[in-house]
């Protein structure tokens, strides 16, 4: 299919953008102190939690990704998976920084 959605880099930037909306909904559901989103994620970096964070934060791309086989959007699934691997080496990164 020849569609505009079709690209391999919407399929990135969509790979690389949701788990960072998908990490602020959950600091906005789950936590309730008086800290901001930047000033958490330097209090998980302290506390050696951030890598779970982002773990946790990229199983959106999961979804995108199915939604994107399924509806044979196959080049914006290659996007999404390059995205998911370099969310994997920023986990990996952060992982042995700590």
């Amino acid at each position: 299919m020849n569609l505009w959605c079709n690209k391999q880099i919407v399929g990135l930037i969509i790979g690389l953008i949701l788990p960072v909306i998908f990490g602020f909904l959950l600091f906005e559901g789950r936590y309730d102190g008086d800290q901001g989103f930047i000033e958490f994620l330097g209090s998980l970096f302290r506390l050696q939690s951030l890598g779970k964070l982002v773990s946790i934060s990229v199983l959106p791309n999961l979804l995108a990704f199915f939604l994107a086989i399924w509806t044979e959007r196959l080049l914006a699934a290659r996007g999404i998976v390059i995205a998911t691997v370099i969310w994997a080496v920023v986990t990996m990164i952060i992982r042995f920084i700590m």
